[in-house]
């Protein structure tokens, strides 16, 4: 075990010391030697078991499993944990309780676990609308209570585990079908699939290749499996851009406590912010990559400043999602994105913007491409007439750059700038927006 508490008395623990010392009161008004004798006893009786909880030792080995062993975000996940008690003297009924870092289990739902020497018990936690990130899950508090229930000691054994949270990726089934991505990541892959003569750059298959990229004439003339080296000229790719600047999610809040797993940095803590319409965003973006890896083609996530957030491949589609459970508001990315290619599709998912940034955003649009921007605005928290934040103190850098501007206003100039534009809250469903916007057929 890593750490002990005090023993302490349980609330039937707190009920027989009130109750010896009644009786010895009253044993002692009445002049009664037996009375005060039987609470007494009861008295020293209840403080020696919970002193003798110091005394018994607990060790054990913990292990967790988690279904599915990656969560997706607002859905539950089952946390399976197996004690292993080392050593003859760690027996006997405790119950055990996680500890979590985006929610607290309360004392009722700890679980009741009976550690026998050389077996293994199990404990099982349903974890409720799970939290986008990566989450460090434990160490596990071990209640030791006395056989007769009147006081428990608390100890923490060691270990933790990380639990990773994806952003939740809709189903919209759009992305074979979809003209924003132009025929060429059709026709690429319907030629490779013929195996056509006008691509001869050819290697040897290695494993982890797609079947996709299979040269069927190639390998017919080598006598081994042949793949096209589609990297020499690169697969067709879109562009989805997300904005992470704090002050452009008016629902943006800190996190209390902080919701962050194992990440740090070497700058001084700050409280980590979230935001549901942000949330919302990521959960978009998410499903537009996978929607667009499904018609074969590459995605670039960007900022709108040109900072490169994640790359989605469609044969890697668990790298992205791991990738975008570690996004957060604020988040510094220091490489940039590559350069718009010709003809790529953008599609950009924002609500506030500072002008530079809507300037910025306007401009990763490379001439001849297609053009969506989904325009949040925070859906309004029910019971309210109004979405709030707390006041963001302005320095002399922020003020350079200029107000931020609403989303209306943001809507506003990027149809002036030729884009078309989709106007959403936080609160519709993403994959019905995709769906009936068109945001995958222009």
């Amino acid at each position: 075990m890593k750490r002990g508490g005090v023993p302490r008395p349980t609330g039937r623990g707190v009920g027989v010391l009130a109750g010896g010392v009644l009786v010895v009161l009253v044993g002692w008004l009445l002049q009664a030697p037996a009375l005060v004798f039987a609470g007494t006893t009861l008295v020293v009786l209840t403080v020696a078991v919970t002193v003798s909880l110091l005394f018994r030792m607990v060790d054990v080995r913990v292990a967790r499993r988690f279904s599915p062993d990656r969560g997706v975000a607002g859905w539950s996940a089952v946390e399976t944990v197996s004690v292993l008690p080392r050593g003859s003297r760690t027996s006997g009924t405790v119950r055990v309780r996680e500890q979590l870092p985006f929610g607290r289990l309360a004392d009722s739902e700890a679980a009741a676990v009976l550690l026998v020497p050389g077996r293994a018990s199990s404990a099982v936690f349903r974890h409720h609308d799970l939290p986008r990130g990566r989450h460090r899950i434990g160490p596990l508090h071990v209640d030791l209570v006395e056989s007769y229930g009147v006081a428990r000691r608390r100890v923490v054994a060691d270990g933790a585990a990380e639990f990773v949270v994806v952003p939740e990726v809709v189903e919209v089934g759009l992305g074979r079908e979809s003209r924003a991505l132009g025929d060429g990541s059709r026709r690429q892959r319907e030629h490779s699939l013929a195996g056509g003569d006008d691509d001869p750059v050819t290697r040897e298959y290695r494993r982890g290749d797609p079947m996709r990229r299979v040269h069927w004439k190639a390998t017919a003339r080598h006598g081994e499996l042949m793949v096209r080296q589609e990297e020499q000229h690169g697969l067709p790719s879109a562009r989805v851009v997300i904005a992470v600047a704090a002050e452009g999610w008016s629902d943006a809040r800190p996190t209390v406590p902080p919701s962050s797993g194992f990440r740090s940095t070497a700058a001084a803590p700050t409280i980590p912010l979230v935001s549901d319409a942000f949330e919302w965003a990521v959960s978009f973006a998410a499903t537009v990559a996978v929607e667009v890896g499904h018609a074969g083609s590459l995605t670039v996530l960007a900022t709108p400043d040109g900072s490169l957030v994640a790359r989605h491949d469609p044969d890697s589609t668990t790298v992205f999602l791991d990738d975008l459970a570690d996004l957060r508001l604020d988040d510094e990315l220091g490489a940039p994105a590559p350069a718009p290619s010709p003809r790529e599709p953008v599609v950009a998912v924002v609500s506030g913007l500072r002008r530079f940034e809507l300037d910025l955003l306007v401009a990763s649009r490379a001439v001849g491409s297609s053009a969506v921007a989904v325009v949040v605005t925070p859906a309004l928290p029910l019971g309210t007439g109004l979405t709030s934040r707390p006041a963001r103190a302005t320095d002399g850098a922020d003020r350079a750059a200029g107000p931020v501007l609403t989303p209306d206003e943001v809507a506003g100039a990027l149809v002036d700038a030729g884009w078309r534009v989709v106007e959403a809250d936080s609160s519709d469903d993403v994959g019905r927006l995709i769906a009936r916007a068109g945001v995958l057929d222009d």
